[in-house]
């Protein structure tokens, strides 16, 4: 499943320039990818890595490999996403907020920064 995205996203992000590939990245679709939370307003949740099984309006729910479900909150949550083996990108979870079908339509001004 992991497999299926990253080829989904390279095929995504082939020949994008760096602004072009953070506007696909915010209208992506991450059902499959894998995520690490490297950072986040819970202490208990960085660190956590798993499979992105189901995408809510202010949530992420993870399979981690302990087959556990984990639900990490997007608001205050930073997450790396690899879109290939050299390939890793950093993700502001409340540049995601919202439910995934409206991030699609929506217009986005990218911020270079935010306060977590």
């Amino acid at each position: 499943m992991a497999e299926l995205w990253r080829n989904y996203a390279n095929e995504l992000m082939k020949d994008a320039g760096v602004d072009i590939r953070k506007k696909k990245l915010l209208k992506a679709d991450f059902h499959g990818s894998i995520f690490l939370v490297s950072q986040c307003i819970q202490p208990s949740m960085v660190g956590v890595t798993g499979i992105v099984l189901q995408e809510t309006e202010s949530a992420f729910l993870l399979i981690t490999k302990a087959n556990r479900l984990k639900a990490i909150p997007k608001d205050g949550t930073v997450f790396s996403v690899a879109l290939s083996s050299s390939d890793v990108m950093t993700l502001y979870g409340s540049h995601f907020t919202g439910r995934s079908s409206e991030r699609t339509s929506k217009k986005f001004k990218w911020k270079s920064t935010i306060e977590l």
